[in-house]
């Protein structure tokens, strides 16, 4: 599905300037920098929570998507089988996850941030709140819709 986009610089720069080899290479690279440059600034709060990495994301993908379940996590985050069952045990011990009966498949549990997953995760958030709100302060809201748009098409 063609999307119409309705930005002035849609309409007034040509199109074969950014979506040149160089070009695209250029804004992969900063996107996966921009993701490590987030990850640093949460960098501090996750060592101080105690939370692995690896659980760190389940958190923020169970967050960012409540009610998914493992399937979908693991998924999502791209890990297997073995590594995201242990690190959900291990969130499970300590309260910050909870797992509620799905829908129709009884056995398909939804995830869900218990109060003590969300305030685990709330110092995290923060601090990513804190990189990006200075990041957009400087690039201003029409340049931070369309990151917006170029992001969650990526996603999808």
């Amino acid at each position: 599905m063609q999307r119409e986009v309705n930005t002035p610089l849609a309409s007034t720069a040509d199109m074969r300037l950014y979506l040149r080899d160089e070009e695209l290479d250029r804004g992969a690279g900063l996107i996966l920098l921009a993701e490590r440059a987030l990850a640093a600034a949460a960098e501090p709060a996750r060592k101080a929570s105690g939370l692995k990495r690896g659980e760190m994301q389940i958190l923020l993908s169970i967050h960012q998507f409540p009610g998914q379940d493992v399937s979908s996590l693991r998924t999502r985050l791209a890990m297997t089988v073995p590594t995201c069952a242990r690190l959900l045990g291990e969130l499970d011990k300590r309260g910050l996850v909870a797992r509620d009966p799905g829908g129709d498949d009884r056995r398909r549990r939804a995830l869900h941030l218990s109060e003590d997953g969300e305030a685990v995760l709330d110092p995290i958030m923060s601090a990513m709140r804190s990189a990006l709100r200075e990041a957009y302060k400087i690039t201003g809201p029409g340049d931070v819709a369309g990151a917006r748009t170029l992001l969650e098409t990526i996603t999808r």
